[in-house]
This record gives C-alpha cells, sequence and structure tokens, in this order.
C-alpha cells in the first residue's frame, strides 16, 4: 500500500521534471541562482514573485523575452521575471554573498524628481558621458541596487552614483541630484505616490532647471548669442543642499535657505535668503532677489530644448557659413585696406588696416583673432547681401558685441571674384540682428584668391 501511494507523487516529479526539460530545450539554458532586486514586498505578496533580496532558482534564461523563468518553492509552475530585476551566478554560494551585501539596499527605493526635459537618464556606466539605456519619466519609480563610495561634482552639483533597476527591467546608474531616495518596509509604490503627492508645484519648482527666458526666444527667432547660452546659466535647485543657485553669464548668487514658506496659490520665499519665487504656469517662474540692496528680478522657464543640441547646431552653421565663405579661396586682398587670411579653426590674420583704425578697428588690434557670424540679416537686407561676418580681434577677446570694442563687423556680399564688405556702425546691430547699414558707411572690395 505504500508503494501505491508514492507511485502519483513520483508520477508527478517524472512530469514537473519533463515538463521543466521541454522549457529548457526551447530556449538558451541559464540555469544557476538569481538574486532578487525587485521583488515581492513579503511572502504574502499577491505577485507570486520571491522576496526582493532573496535567492531563487534560475530555471532557464529567455533571450527572446529578456527574462528569467525561477522557481517558486511550494508552486509546481515558475514565474518569469525580467532579467533585469535578477542579479544572476551560476553557484548558490555566490548568489548568498551578494544577497548578504545587498541586505542593505534591500528596502531602498526612488524616484524621478526631475519634472523637465530632458528626462532623468540611466547610464551604462557611472559616468557623465557614458551610454544613455533609460530614460526615466518623472516620477517614476526605480530600486537602488548601490550607491557610490565618494559623491562626484557635476556641475553645478554634488552627490552620489546610484546603482538601479527599473521595474521593466532595465538597469544602470543614475546621478543622484534629481533621483529622490526613501526607504520602506512596505509597499514602495504607496510610499513613492504619498511623497509625489505633496505640493506639486513645489516639487516641480525644486524638480526643474530653469533657463533665462530670452534662452527660448534665441531658439524661436534662430538667432543664439553662444555667449550667453550655455548649460551653466539658469537657476538650479538643490533642494537636497537647502541651496538655490542662480548662474548668470558673468556672474553667480547661492541662497542657503533654512525653510520654504508658501504665500498664497504659487508663491514662496526662501527664509533666510532674499529670495522669492513666483510659479507663472506650468513653464514659467519670475525670481525676486536682491544685490547690493537693489531689488532684482527675472523671467525664467522650462526649456524643452536641449541647450548643448542647440549650441552645437548653432556653431555648426556658423562652421558652415565660413566654409562656404572661403572656398572660392582663403585670402582676401586691398589695395588700400590690407590682406585677410582665413586659416583653419575660423581664425584670421589681417595685415595693413591701419586706414581703419579707430573709425571701424580698435586702437589695440594688432591683426590676428577669430572670425564669427554671430549676427543676422534683417529681411530687409537680406536680398542685398549674403550675410555678415564678424573679424574678433585677439586683444578684445573677452569684449560683448560688435564694433570697434570687440573687432569689426561688416555685410559682405560676394561680387566680381571678391567680397564687398561693408562696415557695420554699432547702432545697427540690435540683438543679434542687423537692422541697417548706418550712415555713410565704409564699402571696401576684396578680390579673393587661394593665396
Amino acid at each position: 500500500m505504500a508503494g501505491e501511494t508514492r507511485r502519483p507523487g513520483i508520477l508527478m516529479l517524472i512530469l514537473v521534471v519533463l515538463a521543466t526539460f521541454a522549457l529548457c530545450s526551447c530556449g538558451p539554458h541559464a540555469a544557476g541562482y538569481g538574486v532578487m532586486l525587485w521583488g515581492a514586498a513579503d511572502a504574502d505578496d499577491p505577485s507570486g514573485l520571491p522576496v526582493t533580496g532573496s535567492v531563487a532558482a534560475v530555471v532557464r534564461e529567455s533571450q527572446a523575452a529578456s527574462t528569467y523563468l525561477l522557481a517558486v518553492p511550494g508552486k509546481k509552475t515558475g514565474v518569469d521575471v525580467p532579467t533585469g530585476r535578477v542579479r544572476f551566478f551560476k553557484r548558490r554560494g555566490d548568489a548568498a554573498a551578494f544577497a548578504k551585501l545587498y541586505a542593505e539596499n534591500v528596502t531602498t527605493w526612488g524616484f524621478s524628481g526631475k519634472q523637465d526635459p530632458p528626462p532623468l537618464p540611466i547610464r551604462e556606466e557611472a559616468k557623465q558621458d557614458a551610454k544613455t539605456v533609460y530614460k526615466l519619466k518623472p516620477n517614476q519609480m526605480v530600486k537602488v541596487v548601490s550607491r557610490s563610495a565618494e559623491k562626484e561634482t557635476i556641475k553645478p552639483y554634488t552627490d552620489y552614483w546610484y546603482e538601479v533597476v527599473t521595474e521593466d527591467g532595465f538597469g544602470g546608474f543614475v546621478f543622484g541630484h534629481f533621483l529622490k531616495i526613501f526607504n520602506v518596509q512596505g509597499d514602495p509604490a504607496a510610499e513613492a505616490g504619498r511623497l509625489v503627492s505633496q505640493d506639486e508645484t513645489l516639487d516641480r519648482l525644486l524638480g526643474s532647471t530653469w533657463r533665462p527666458d530670452y534662452f527660448r526666444e534665441m531658439v524661436a527667432k534662430g538667432m543664439i548669442d553662444l555667449s550667453v547660452f550655455r548649460e551653466d546659466v539658469g537657476l538650479f535647485p538643490s533642494p537636497s543642499e537647502n541651496i538655490m543657485r542662480l548662474q548668470l553669464p558673468l556672474s553667480t548668487f547661492e541662497f542657503p535657505y533654512t525653510g520654504i514658506e508658501k504665500l498664497g496659490a504659487s508663491s514662496y520665499v526662501f527664509t533666510g535668503t532674499d529670495l522669492r519665487i513666483t510659479v507663472l504656469d506650468e513653464e514659467r517662474i519670475t525670481i525676486n532677489y536682491r544685490i547690493k540692496d537693489q531689488p532684482v528680478s527675472g523671467l525664467y522657464a522650462i526649456m524643452t530644448d536641449d541647450i548643448a543640441e542647440a549650441a552645437a547646431a548653432e556653431q555648426q552653421r556658423r562652421q558652415d557659413l565660413y566654409a562656404q565663405l572661403t572656398k572660392p579661396g582663403a585670402t582676401l586682398s586691398s589695395s588700400a585696406y590690407g590682406t585677410i587670411h582665413l586659416g583653419e579653426d575660423m581664425r584670421f590674420s589681417w595685415q595693413g588696416f591701419d586706414k581703419l583704425v579707430p573709425s571701424v578697428i580698435g586702437a589695440k588690434a594688432k591683426g590676428g583673432g577669430r572670425v564669427d557670424f554671430s549676427l543676422h540679416l534683417a529681411k530687409e537686407l537680406a536680398g542685398a547681401y549674403d550675410g555678415v561676418i564678424s573679424f574678433l580681434f585677439d586683444e578684445y577677446a573677452d569684449a560683448q558685441g560688435a564694433g570697434p570694442e570687440s573687432g569689426a563687423s561688416f555685410l559682405y556680399k560676394a561680387a566680381g571674384g571678391g567680397l564687398r564688405l561693408t562696415a557695420l556702425a554699432r547702432d545697427s546691430v540690435k540683438e543679434l540682428l542687423v537692422t541697417g547699414t548706418g550712415i555713410s558707411p565704409v564699402v571696401i572690395f576684396f578680390s579673393q584668391s587661394a593665396q
């Protein structure tokens, strides 16, 4: 009788083994052990997954589906889990050793606190320039696997790097400034939801990088001033340090606050400082502060355009104009106004320009510098000229704008085997736009050649 009662169990075991063999024969076999990086909160979790931090046997790997089939104690069938949510080991001992190390982060989670574009990236390595493997949506939750031993500075922020995994199985490294870290014993999604629901307006204010509103105008008009349109310019909140950093093109201000007081529906006072911010809408804020007891205000906005990409595109536009200009030849010659050699990297040398000093070229200029195409033609001038070229002498490298103080800017037009240059007066330029030629401008013809 005893043998008869055991027979069904033996048959069942054989069937399970055969089923497992059939599963393994369908794809690449990767039997081993896995530590659940993101699993169930506890053994009673209805998901049926192994508990986070526990070791489970890996029956097989499906490379096509990017999943592991994990054996679940007490269940006849396994459960498929995205490979990124499991740390795989061939040997149980290695898995157990990792699980012991991972125990200190089992209750540590995070979510993206970055509310503005571009999204918070997960990178292949803990490096700023490493490949992006995933982009987190605002408030998207991640499981923290580990944290770097030391903080790193990625201006203007200083924070740790965190190794993380997503619910859909992607893993990598996130710089911690915009990653909101929390610890919870129970349901992490519920705790993340509770944290996100706290003052969404303030969260958006503190979780976004704010750029001068004129950045958006520059992009919209296609007239970008690279001297101010920079990634390091803007308002950079750092709530983990209780500091608001304001980086202007030529100066920096820090506002270390002790608290944030809400006034009305959307205004905030940063106590301990003279900074006050009013949220106008989802994309714009006004900031008010004082410099040497003088009130200062500014309009700032969230940029949907990538600053680095827009700046690179503008630089490429200028390089393309230079290549087009120098294609017929890199030497410009005038019997009265000297010779200009246009070299590599948009550099120039100019000899014999004495007659243009000081009316067009500053007295300190010695003859070398760089060529730029920062200025644009107004519509009424576009038919008469090809563009605007600026010769920025090295002696005036730190000066701003066009005119004698920084070098010389000219309207140019290809004509008769050379270039006709029309000198611009300072009042001919308004916010990078050339609106006229001025009264009695100097007009020069340069022959153009390859020598």
